[in-house]
This record gives C-alpha cells, sequence and structure tokens, in this order.
C-alpha cells in the first residue's frame, strides 16, 4: 500500500468515524431552559401562605417575606414532530426550616443548610404530531381554558388533541386530576375511577380573517370525589357541571379587542333530608389594548357571578374545576389581563407561591379595570394600573375565596380601589430587577366589618404591598 492511500485510508477512517458519532445528535436533541425569581415582600398583606384573605382588622403589623423559585425545563426532541417536555420546579420561603412530609407549595428547605424536599415534577408529556392537521399532548402539562382561565389556568394530568382544517381549530381533552383509589377488588361494589374528579373539554375556534377569531368551548366537571372525611368517600353525592362559553378576538389596526362570556348548569345529589343543589354560574369580559406612545394602554371589564342564598337548592356562584365536592378554594383559575396585584389571581404580577389575593380563586366580584405599560428606554419600563371592584353577591363578604360567606348586610357592594406600580430594569439581557408596589382602598362594602379589642365595630385597614425582585430567563 503506498503512503497516498494510506493517507486516504486514514482520512475516510476518521470520517466514518465522525459521521457515525454525530448520528444521535443529528437524530436527537436535548434543549434546557428555565428561570430563577427571588422576591421580598414587605405589608400588611403578604403573610407567606398564598391563599386567599379578606381585611378583618382595624390594625394590623408590617410582614416581611422573602421566597424564591427555580424553575427548569428539559426537552427532549427526536423530529420535529415528536418531543418530550419535562419541567422542574423549586418552592423555598426563606426561613422555613422543614425539610419534609410537606409538598413543593409550602416553600421546605429555607432553613440552615438548605435541605428541604422541595423539588415537584410540574411538567411531563408527550408532545407529537400524527400528519400535518393533528397534534396530540399526553401527560401533565400546562393548561389554560379558552375563557381566559377563568374556569382552570393550571398544570393537568392530561390528553389533549388539537386538529387544525384551515381557519377552523378544534381541541378536545381530558383530565383526571383527583380520584380516592378503592381497593375492595372484584368482589366489591367500588372500584378505581369510581369516586374520582374529572374534566373533559371541547374548544372550537374559527379564524374568520386574519385579525378576528371567534369561539365555541363545551366544559363537563365531573366530580364523585365527595368526601365527608369519616369512613371515606360517600355514594351518592355525584356533582357534575356544564360551563359553556363564547369567546372572540379582533384586531383593528393598533387596536386589540377580546372578550368572553359563559354559563354554568350542574346538580349536586345530596343524601340527607336538604335537597340536591342547582348550579347557576355567569362569568363575562372585555379587554382593549391599543398601543400608545411607546407603550400599551389596556382597559378591561370582569364579571363572576357570586352567590347569596342561605340554602344548598341553588347555587349562583361561578366556580372554577371543583374536586372532592367542593367550590374551589385553591388557586386554580386566574385573569391576566387585570394587571392587579391584591383584588384578583394574576400570574403575571405574581410569580411564587405566596402571592395572596382576595380572589384566589376568582368569583363574587366585578372588576371594572385600566393601565398603562410603558416602555421608557429599552432596558427600563413602567407599569401602572387602576381596578374598581364590587360584589355581585353584595349580601355577603364572601370569605375563604367566595366559599365561606359571612352573613352580614354591608353598607354597599362596592369594595375597594387598587392601585399599583410595577417597575423594571433589565440589567442583562436575560435578568430584570423589579420594584411593585399596590394599595387597596377598600370601599364601603367593608365597613364596620372589624371588631376591635373592646368590641366595637371598625373599619379594617386598607392593605398595601411593597415588593422588590430579581428574575433571570435562560
Amino acid at each position: 500500500m503506498t503512503k497516498f492511500q494510506k493517507q486516504m485510508l486514514t482520512i475516510a477512517a476518521a470520517g466514518a468515524l465522525t459521521a457515525v458519532t454525530a448520528l444521535p445528535a443529528m437524530a436527537f436533541e436535548s434543549q434546557f431552559n428555565g428561570s430563577f425569581l427571588v422576591k421580598s415582600y414587605l405589608g400588611n398583606w403578604d403573610r407567606g401562605t398564598g391563599s386567599s384573605a379578606v381585611p378583618t382588622a382595624d390594625k394590623t403589623k408590617t410582614n416581611n417575606v422573602t421566597d424564591q423559585r427555580a424553575r427548569l425545563t428539559y426537552t427532549g426532541k427526536a423530529s420535529d414532530d415528536l418531543k418530550l417536555v419535562v419541567q422542574l420546579e423549586m418552592n423555598t420561603r426563606w426561613g422555613n426550616s422543614a425539610t419534609g412530609g410537606g409538598t413543593n407549595t409550602s416553600g421546605m428547605g429555607g432553613g440552615i443548610d438548605t435541605d428541604g424536599l422541595n423539588v415537584a415534577t410540574r411538567w411531563a408529556y408527550l408532545d407529537f404530531n400524527m400528519g400535518k392537521s393533528f397534534n396530540m399532548k399526553v401527560g401533565q402539562q400546562p393548561y389554560k381554558d379558552a375563557l381566559k382561565g377563568l374556569l382552570i389556568d393550571a398544570d393537568l394530568p392530561m390528553a389533549l388533541a388539537t386538529y387544525k382544517a384551515g381557519a377552523y381549530q378544534l381541541r378536545l381533552g381530558y383530565s383526571r386530576f383527583n380520584e380516592s383509589i378503592q381497593a375492595s377488588g372484584l368482589t366489591g361494589n367500588s372500584f378505581s375511577g369510581d369516586t374520582a374528579s374529572d374534566l373533559y373539554l371541547i374548544e372550537n375556534s374559527y379564524s374568520i380573517n386574519k385579525g378576528t377569531k371567534v369561539g365555541l368551548a363545551y366544559y363537563l366537571n365531573v366530580d364523585n370525589n365527595k368526601d365527608t372525611g369519616v369512613g371515606g368517600p360517600v355514594k351518592g353525592q355525584d356533582k357534575k357541571v356544564n360551563t359553556l362559553g363564547l369567546s372572540y378576538e379582533t384586531q383593528m389596526g393598533n387596536l386589540n379587542l377580546s372578550g368572553m362570556a359563559a354559563m354554568q348548569m350542574g346538580y349536586q345529589k345530596n343524601l340527607t333530608a336538604a335537597p340536591g343543589t342547582n348550579f347557576h354560574g355567569w362569568a363575562a369580559n372585555t379587554v382593549a389594548k391599543m398601543k400608545v406612545g411607546t407603550g400599551l394602554a389596556r382597559a378591561g371589564f370582569l364579571f363572576t357571578s357570586g352567590n347569596n342564598r342561605d340554602d344548598n337548592a341553588h347555587y349562583y356562584g361561578w366556580q372554577s374545576v371543583s374536586a372532592s365536592g367542593n367550590y374551589a378554594t385553591a388557586g386554580q383559575n386566574s385573569y391576566t389581563d387585570s394587571g392587579m396585584m391584591l383584588l384578583v389571581r394574576n400570574q403575571s404580577m405574581g410569580g411564587t407561591n405566596t402571592d395572596g389575593y382576595f380572589r384566589k380563586p376568582i368569583t363574587n366580584i366585578a372588576l371594572a379595570h385600566m393601565g398603562y405599560d410603558a416602555n421608557l428606554t429599552e432596558k427600563l419600563y413602567l407599569n401602572g394600573n387602576v381596578g374598581f371592584a364590587w360584589l355581585p353577591a353584595s349580601d355577603y363578604l364572601n370569605t375563604n375565596g367566595g366559599v365561606a360567606r359571612v352573613v352580614a348586610r354591608n353598607a354597599s357592594d362596592f369594595a375597594g380601589t387598587e392601585l399599583n406600580l410595577e417597575t423594571g430594569y433589565k440589567l442583562y439581557k436575560n435578568m430584570t430587577l423589579k420594584a411593585q408596589a399596590a394599595y387597596w382602598m377598600l370601599g364601603s362594602a367593608f365597613k364596620n366589618t372589624a371588631t376591635k379589642t373592646n368590641g366595637t365595630a371598625a373599619d379594617p385597614a386598607n392593605p398595601w404591598t411593597m415588593r422588590l425582585a430579581a428574575q433571570y430567563t435562560f
């Protein structure tokens, strides 16, 4: 073999080895991204619990809470038509020295040595296409309904199918998000799936033209997981809530308009002498956004019905999804367009598990809001918002997220006015420093609803909060 032949053989072998080792990289792509947020709160509103709250004290103390949240997302991409998405979340409240026995939402690991079981699997789902028009997402995944998130905006174990045909899109979904496993076996009367909470959905949308889209959606929440806490689940107290909604969005020059209207109908059986419960909920919304100057002007209105009845025969409050026979008491729905920090759950102004709101979940509130997002420079922005809130079920303050009713005639149904500001400076391309402040001037709905130490009635103190945050995304 000549020297030239040896050189050519060596080059060919090296090329073959390079091609073989490069095959996995070409066939499979791994992507990592995520975010980190640390936030410190100062005020009489934030308590570090993240639950709903109602002002009840005439004199309040100033709280200070600091927490952080890290999210890591992995995408295993086999092709443009097949990928696996996994997201992990770590929440920590500084000073929470618990190391176990809780959940990710409790913010453990905030003590010395920062040990804590605070890692949660937020997403783990397959995303794949079947042809050019059909997509499937199966597994734990983020989901927001077509009603601005007012029914549900949460992570769910879910199967979601999307079909597109020209200007028409159809989404079909199913989720089981609560279940009491029955172990009675083949000879028993109970079985897996017998006492479960399920969600079924059909979402239709049609693009009339490039700037206008309309939608029709139907949701069925079947909750057979009623549990009295004594003797396990109670058979026969099945609950079914149907939600039917219309939505629209249109773009006219610099003006964007969007909105929705929805109604709920349902029934829950009752084994006692009391009658079953009929459900009649309502929700509506409209929002206008327009580019003005260097920023964006926003204005909108939200209505979600409340319940003002003492009996169980009818319930008129708007509900997010139900589990264990309860009207939802957790942060399962949201309203991002509001720009509020205190009145209604708004994930764009929050970011961690300790953010508390007057309406969480969002029910029994009418809210008129407006705001302006100003881009002062390429790195500096300033957002301002004002919101006016009323209680549709004005006979009750509806504490605990609108579920536990306080039977008290209010001076009026006006809940008050929230003013808030947020400013941010982009220190680096992927890092922003933020400052937030909000003040809620309580309305006459809260007049004389607090009690002084001597037992006399008083007006509650106005809630307020100030927050500093640093956010990094990659």
